[in-house]
Order: structure tokens, then sequence, then C-alpha cells
């Protein structure tokens, strides 16, 4: 019940009238690109193929989004930038989102005046650590250094966990992912912080990945998501139905291989979806299939998840809280209409 009312007032707020081709979303078209904030190098969220192509899944959620503005197989810039320029970036107007899979809280939403795309990863907080330190538990490391990125919340959240059981930590702030790990495997700290789906895919990259592990404990929750500023109500409703055209498409069976196949479909949810029934696009500013273009850009959901992190990444992982809610995960769009 409570779910039902949520996905009808979130269809309600985010599908009302807006200002068609305004602010951003004029911006980019009169640019011809999109910008979008990325790391240099964090496997799973934006690394660099073998191909010279930035992949990964907060790059192609930057496709979708402009693939959603621009139509499909846009034009991305990908501007590569640590995690303390991220969240200023997008302030500023430097790049119109970014892409770090950042915890969603109250604070940046509040406070910083950002908004949130997806969540497109639910996880929590857990810990790597050397084998050979012997930890096999969370009780363990009490008094171990622990690298963190500078500007990020781990710190305080590994503080609040750690002081409520009367333990101690050693804090080595570090400017950006890409110098943790390799200062973490010279020993310069005893273990390193993430969600452990970035764990998994960083062990793998260790120079031998069998000496580290991953603890199954988790100290927070984690949802994560692209940010963009709360200020242009017509770019963050693109934005985050961007969002939801992945995970609809999912639902309704729609890949990047067959959405061709579903042009003139009888079932009225899929005409919609198509954009061709209703005018659902042109109200946001968009064309009417700008959900179809995402789609022919990047696939839906579930194929963003297994290039990134599932079976056809070197991950490997399973889908977990981010399957769709029908298989028992926590990944749902309100409905399209």
């Amino acid at each position: 019940m409570t779910r039902n009312w949520f996905a009808a007032a979130a269809a309600l707020t985010l599908l009302a009238p807006v200002a068609a081709g305004a602010g951003q979303i004029e911006d980019i078209r009169a640019r011809g690109s999109f910008k979008c904030g990325v790391p240099a190098d964090s496997p799973g969220l934006a690394t660099l193929s073998d191909r010279g192509e930035t992949v990964g899944l907060e790059a192609d959620y930057c496709r979708a989004v402009a693939a959603a503005i621009l139509g499909p197989n846009p034009k991305v810039e990908f501007v590569k930038v640590t995690f303390a320029q991220a969240i200023p970036g997008v302030k500023a107007g430097e790049v119109d989102m970014a892409g770090f899979a950042i915890t969603w809280t109250i604070g940046r939403n509040t406070e910083l005046g950002l908004d949130f795309v997806g969540p497109n990863m639910f996880s929590g907080l857990g810990f790597m650590v050397h084998k050979r330190a012997g930890a096999t538990k969370l009780a363990d490391l009490n008094g171990a250094s622990i690298c963190v990125v500078a500007g990020s919340l781990q710190e305080s959240w590994i503080s609040d966990y750690f002081r409520a059981r009367n333990m101690t930590f050693k804090p080595v702030a570090i400017e950006s992912t890409t110098q943790i790990y390799p200062l973490y495997e010279e020993g310069r700290c005893d273990v390193v912080t993430s969600e452990p789906p970035f764990l998994a895919m960083r062990r793998a990259r260790l120079k031998q990945p069998d000496d580290h592990v991953i603890l199954p404990e988790l100290y927070a929750k984690s949802h994560m998501g692209p940010i963009i500023r709360r200020d242009d109500v017509a770019f963050a409703t693109a934005a985050k139905w961007a969002h939801y055209a992945l995970v609809t498409a999912e639902e309704l069976g729609i890949t990047r291989d067959n959405v061709e196949n579903f042009k003139g479909h009888k079932d009225p949810a899929v005409k919609r979806f198509m954009g061709e029934e209703g005018d659902i696009g042109p109200k946001m500013g968009l064309a009417k299939d700008f959900g179809a273009n995402i789609v022919r850009t990047v696939g839906n959901y579930g194929e963003v998840w297994d290039r990134s992190f599932g079976m056809k990444s070197p991950g490997k992982l399973p889908r977990g809280p981010n399957a769709l809610e029908r298989d028992g995960g926590l990944q749902w769009a309100p409905s399209w209409r």
C-alpha cells in the first residue's frame, strides 16, 4: 500500500508539465554534447576499455541522460575529476552531471543543493584487509589504519561505528580512489573501505588478489547515483526519468537488440514507453520516444549492470538488491503514464 502510494505521488510530481527547452537542457542542446564528470579509473563505474572507450555503470548513465536530451548515440564529453572536484564541478556548472556513485544523504540533498539520479546502486559499506593481518570480522580492526578518500563520508561513518563499540582507528586521507589502492597494496594502511562490489572489482586488479580479504559485515547502508544540480526542474526531471526508463525497459523486456521490434506493440504501456501514444516526452521538453532512445544507446538497466558488475564484467557479481523488485530486489520504476 505504501509503495503504491509513493509510486503514484512520484509519477504525479515528475510528470507535471515543465518548461521545454529551458536552462540546462537548452544549454546542452546548444552545445551539442553532454558533459559528465567521472573518475579517471574506477572499474565498474568509469574506466577506459581496451578500445579507449569510457565504460561502466556511471559512464552508461551519462550516455542515458544525454540520449534523453540529445537523441540516440549522443556526444558525451567525459571529464576526468576527483571525488573532491565532483560536487563543486556540478554546482559551478562545469559538468552537467557527475557519475561517481555518490551516496545519497540528507545533507548532500539539502545543504549542498544537489539532487540524485536513481539510486542506480543499492549496497552498503564494508572493508578489505590484508590477509596477513588475520582479521575475519569488524571487531578485529580495532586500532587499524584505514585509507579513506578525503572529503568523503566514510571517515565519519567509520568513526561513528567504531566509537559506538569503544574501538579506535587511524584515518589515512587520500585524494582519490586511484591513489588509495596502490598505497593500500604498498602497506601504507591496513584497510580500505568501499561498497563490496567496488572492493571486489579493485581486488581483482591487485598484484596478489588472494592476499586480500573482504570482510562479510557492513558498517553502513549506501544507496548511490549520479549527482545533478537541484535548481533546474526540467533537467532534474529528465535525468531522473532516464533512470526510470532503464528500469522500465527491463521490466517490459525491451533491450538494445530488440527495441525496434516493439514498435507498433499492442500493449498500451509499451506504446507509451516507445512514444507512440500520449505526450509524456514533449511535456518534459523531450522527444516522444526519449525512453526508446535511451535503450537504443545503452540498453536497459539489466544490460548496464551486466556489463559493469555482472556476468559480462570481470567482477561477475550477482544483482542482489539491484535486481528488479519482481525478482526480489529494490529496483523498480513508477508507472509510465
